[in-house]
């Protein structure tokens, strides 16, 4: 077992990402009245537009993808361990829509995935912790004895992630997560990471400040925690890499519980940083966007957020949110193949399914970002059990970390180093004029 030292990603990751991840999920779902409001639209643009497929007037069939593999009808069982029940339920029902459509997806349309010499279908077994990482590792031990190929996700912080791989990797069974905390990879051999990297975003964050914007000073702004003032730290560091002669005006910090931001924000427009940092989420982003207005504007002052947020869809449509720089875990319209064929085959399952559309996909025939984040790591487990040719647990546990592992997926190209991270940074789009301009460093 590992003993968790107090690193900056241990500290960092632990609340962030927890963040990060988790409270997108949970306030992306809301009140079901809430998210059968009108879809909001989405508009990309690139240098080179993504290609668009125009909707589909009639249901297409669902013919298996031809195969000279028999198909043996001896489901692989994958353990999928999220909050079903409790106060973070919610995240139970992004995992219910993710798992309803990997089983349509393989079962029906591909014919089932290839595991050796014949292809067999998925059943994805749902094991509830409640709500409490203290029932993490029964809901893990039970998988295994319940004869589960490999388990995904754990729950909704990254503290969920060390009961399930302190069950797992003694076992030599894989794990398959969308958690990022660096110290879930430091001693543990065969846990994965099927989302992005924070080292690797951190460094996204700093090239935008540098090289896109060209900032010659630098603000930050961020929740008043150990693990924000840790991320700013790391920030710093890098941009005085990229430019020694940066300056750093002010570094400040807020309650998570306010919502009146004006005494920050009006510092803000007397010091002018070129570009303001915040490591802020939800509430808070919404609060600056529409309070600034009032206080006259951002003026020239750029604003690169660091996490994802929940209300993205609605901070986007405040005046005050004109010229950032967001990130994306997905969005409609990217030009990747794997997002593509992702959103592809998720309007092709709400048109061939309406009622499971309606229940679990509030913006119609678009996915949420929160669906591919939920789906990516069951992904990974399909491809490291068609690399080992087999469903024996240690084989695709070994494939997983072989560094062999690497796919076209809904987040991007996906490659998953021998050390169980990814190489993903996640992408981020400029809001100018109402539209998303996808940002590019090249």
């Amino acid at each position: 077992m590992m003993s968790r030292k107090g690193s900056f990603w241990c500290k960092v990751a632990a609340l962030v990402l927890g963040l990060v991840l988790i409270v997108p999920i949970l306030a992306a779902c809301g009140s079901s009245k809430e998210n059968t409001a009108t879809p909001v639209p989405t508009t990309a643009q690139t240098t080179q537009p993504p290609t668009t497929t125009p909707p589909m007037t009639t249901p297409p069939a669902t013919t298996p993808a031809a195969t000279t593999l028999p198909f043996v009808d001896d489901p692989v069982k994958i353990g999928a361990i999220q909050d079903w029940s409790g106060p973070t339920a919610m995240a139970g029902w992004i995992g219910d829509s993710a798992i309803a459509f990997a089983e349509w997806y393989w079962n029906e349309k591909q014919g089932g995935i290839v595991a050796g010499d014949v292809r067999r279908p998925i059943k994805i077994i749902r094991y509830d912790n409640k709500s409490q990482i203290a029932l993490t590792s029964a809901m893990a031990q039970k998988a295994l004895l319940d004869g589960c190929v490999a388990v995904v996700w754990g729950g909704v912080t990254n503290e969920h992630g060390f009961p399930v791989v302190e069950v797992t990797d003694p076992a030599g069974v894989l794990y398959s997560m969308f958690f990022n905390m660096e110290a879930l990879f430091d001693d543990y051999t065969y846990a994965v990471n099927s989302f992005y990297s924070l080292p690797l975003r951190i460094d996204l964050v700093a090239k935008i400040a540098v090289q896109k914007v060209k900032a010659k000073t630098v603000g930050f702004l961020g929740y008043d925690v150990a693990a924000y003032h840790d991320t700013v730290d790391i920030i710093e560091a890098r941009l005085k890499e990229l430019d020694p002669d940066i300056k750093i005006l002010f570094k400040e910090y807020h309650s998570m519980s306010l919502t009146d931001l004006s005494p920050y924000l009006t510092k803000i427009r007397y010091e002018k940083p070129d570009v303001l940092i915040c490591d802020d989420n939800g509430a808070s982003w919404m609060a600056m966007a529409t309070q600034m207005p009032g206080l006259g504007g951002w003026g020239d002052i750029k604003v690169i957020a660091v996490s994802e947020s929940a209300d993205f869809a609605k901070v986007e449509k405040a005046p005050g949110a004109d010229g950032w720089y967001f990130p994306m875990m997905w969005m409609a319209g990217i030009g990747t193949p794997g997002a593509r064929a992702f959103g592809e085959a998720w309007a092709e399952k709400c048109q061939l399914d309406p009622g499971w559309c309606k229940k679990y996909s509030p913006l119609g025939s678009t996915p949420m970002p929160n669906h591919p984040l939920m789906y990516n790591p069951i992904l990974t487990v399909i491809k490291s059990i068609e690399l080992a040719g087999s469903t024996d647990r240690l084989k695709v546990a070994q494939a997983a970390v072989s560094g062999k592992i690497e796919y076209d997926s809904p987040l991007g190209l996906l490659s998953i180093g021998k050390d169980g991270r990814s190489n993903l940074s996640g992408f981020y789009v400029h809001l100018k004029d109402g539209k998303r301009v996808i940002v590019d460093l090249e």
